[in-house]
């Protein structure tokens, strides 16, 4: 049996691991649980509720302070059961389920006292008793904190020290977090925004206030001197009388949220992949939950959840894991969303008996590993790309179709100009191939090219080369000849194509953005989109970058003067083909030297990273001004004889 020497250490290390608000998820399961007992006991299927509002009553009985409380109508606890749980780590609580996968019996403790020393106050009502003790940081160790006048640990309290939910059920309990000093307001603290704890929840869970139980979240409007004080003024605002809304809001999780937006759509909108992983390499099943979310005014599902261009890992009802916004780039990119990614979100859920969390609830673990960093995860992308359902492939061809070049001989015109500068630096490239009549070795680069047809290869030869319709991705092209641990291999030559793309900032945001560095396409002029910096096949350019804005204006005020329309569009199409062409040289000229050993597939992403690219568009702006000034010199020319005519 194990003896613990500095329980209080113990406390620290492990709330030190938490994530921020976690108390908040520890105490709703804990109610979660409480109420789930006395539905069972009762033989009920509705009537569970938790609240988290203000205490009102030490609201009105102390200084006015704004202390955040959580109630639940469970089955309550006793003055032996509230002294026993709240003191003891690791106990085994009323639900007899505690297991790594279950409640652990830690996590009330350790999320709460460390973070509020104050302490944590819990009320409890159960078998008429009803009693209240508080747990925080004595001055020399976490324990109970005396509240009664001869020092009693555990003191009596009136009926009027619950609210009436718990009072007409005859059971539950109130836990009330009351900061690290006196005058804390846990209820909005100082770093929080409006309605925080509203959102955390719904990010948090998947689905709530379904089965039998319901869960609600006071949200404030207006600064605290608005707000009511008590609670029944606070239930008047909510009937719009009185002033501002101060309402109990539901939570219902992420999910229902979605759901909700993807419906208005019609159907369709939304659905699930079932993912088979690989029994042989111990990778287990999985689903993938999809949505495509609306655009425009009025679809916003931020204020209550994630939007669009997110994915969390499912497990036991909560969600973990998130990735939005950038962050989400490298994972709806492997996934095959290069298009439209703003209106699609997923939620991963991975199937069987031998998935888990972490201690602190902050990651899935599958093989021990988070979900994220696992093997598993690489397999379950690779199968939602090939089933990926036909409405998110929709959804990318309307967004592809949306940001089209309307000049389709641009790329031919840049080619032509680059075929002779990209023919001075061409790698070697060797495929596997049993009658080869070389050996070839080194790493290999997977990504979109690889089943899509995005890179062009063609046995190298004697004479003219042309190109045939045979399309592969690099994904099997070998990059080192003669190495160790070599297969037979021939010769081919690989030129992976640029789809460029000109995009405002915000359409940017669609786009899983290769090494985004948290800002995306802001203030830079150029990015690749897709999984990585060695296959991505998208570049974005940005026709709102300052830079290019300037070079637009330069032009026109030497070859514009009088802000012909015409012309105004003349110069921004040349200035976008010459630009394109010097991203479009500069990523294909890096890549040529991909060799698999000093230019590896991180060297790529630091590479194309927008502020690289950004830095290419700066280095030679005297030579795009150049061209786009001689192409609009006749038009200028012309311009100015029509304006001698007609004087």
């Amino acid at each position: 049996m194990f003896r613990v020497d500095n329980a209080d250490f113990i406390a620290d290390k492990l709330a030190s691991e938490l994530l921020p608000d976690q108390e908040q998820r520890e105490v709703h399961k804990n109610g979660e649980e409480a109420v789930r007992r006395v539905l069972e006991s009762l033989g009920l299927h509705a009537g569970g509720r938790i609240e988290f509002d203000v205490d009102w009553p030490l609201h009105a009985r102390g200084d006015g302070e704004w202390l955040l409380s959580c109630c639940d109508n469970g089955d309550g606890m006793g003055r032996f059961e509230l002294e026993r749980y709240m003191t003891t780590l690791a106990v085994q609580g009323a639900g007899q389920n505690q297991s790594i996968t279950g409640n652990q019996g830690m996590g009330l403790k350790i999320a709460g006292p460390p973070r509020h020393r104050r302490g944590v106050l819990i009320r409890s009502l159960k078998g008429g008793e009803r009693t209240m003790i508080q747990v925080g940081w004595n001055g020399s160790e976490y324990g109970l904190i005396p509240l009664g006048p001869d020092g009693e640990l555990v003191v009596s309290v009136d009926e009027e020290m619950f609210p009436e939910f718990i009072l007409e059920r005859g059971s539950g309990t109130v836990v009330t977090f009351l900061g690290n000093e006196a005058g804390a307001n846990t209820f909005l603290p100082p770093d929080h925004k409006r309605g925080w704890l509203f959102k955390y929840l719904h990010q948090r869970f998947f689905r709530l206030s379904e089965d039998g139980i319901e869960t609600f979240v006071r949200v404030p409007t207006g600064d605290e001197p608005d707000w009511p004080h008590s609670r029944q003024e606070a239930d008047e605002r909510q009937r719009g009388e009185g002033g501002r809304s101060f309402n109990l809001s539901r939570v219902r999780g992420t999910a229902p949220i979605w759901d909700i937006a993807a419906n208005h759509q019609g159907d369709g909108f939304r659905g699930t992949v079932d993912l088979p992983g690989d029994a042989a390499a111990d990778i287990p099943a999985a689903r993938v939950y999809w949505w495509v979310l609306p655009s425009g005014t009025g679809t916003d599902v931020s204020s209550r959840t994630a939007s669009g261009g997110s994915i969390a890992v499912l497990f036991q009802n909560e969600l973990h894991d998130w990735r939005q916004s950038n962050q989400a780039n490298p994972y709806f990119a492997r996934m095959g969303v290069l298009f439209g990614k703003t209106r699609i979100a997923f939620i991963l859920e991975p199937l069987g008996t031998t998935i888990a969390s972490d201690f602190a609830r902050a990651h899935v673990l599958v093989g021990g590993r988070p979900v994220f960093e696992s093997d598993a995860w690489l397999t379950w992308a690779e199968q939602f790309r090939l089933f990926m359902p036909d409405k998110i492939k929709e959804i990318m061809v309307e967004e592809q179709a949306r940001l089209q070049v309307e000049d389709p001989d641009r790329a031919r015109r840049i080619r032509d100009r680059l075929k002779d500068v990209m023919q001075l630096l061409r790698p070697r490239r060797f495929r596997r191939d049993e009658h080869g009549n070389l050996v070839a070795s080194g790493p290999t680069v997977a990504g979109p090219g690889t089943t899509e047809g995005q890179v062009v290869d063609r046995s190298v030869g004697p004479g003219h080369h042309r190109q045939t319709s045979r399309t592969r991705g690099i994904g099997a092209v070998l990059t080192q000849v003669d190495g160790t641990n070599s297969d037979p291999a021939q010769e081919v030559f690989s030129l992976l194509r640029l789809n460029p793309q000109w995009v405002s900032e915000e359409e940017a945001d669609d786009f899983p953005i290769v090494n985004g560095n948290g800002r995306g396409l802001r203030d830079r002029a150029a990015a690749l989109a897709g999984e990585d910096g060695a296959t991505a096949d998208i570049l974005l350019l940005n026709r709102e970058f300052r830079g290019y804005q300037a070079l637009l204006a330069a032009v026109n005020e030497w070859g514009n003067a009088d802000g012909n329309d015409v012309i105004v569009a003349k110069i921004e199409a040349f200035t976008q083909e010459w630009v394109e062409q010097k991203i479009v040289e500069a990523v294909n000229g890096l890549r040529q030297l991909e060799n698999g050993s000093t230019w590896t597939a991180t060297n790529f992403d630091d590479a194309f990273s927008p502020v690289a690219l950004t830095a290419a568009f700066m280095a030679d702006r005297y030579h795009t001004m150049r061209e786009v000034k001689r192409q609009v010199g006749p038009l200028r020319q012309a311009s100015g004889a029509e304006a001698s005519t007609a004087a």
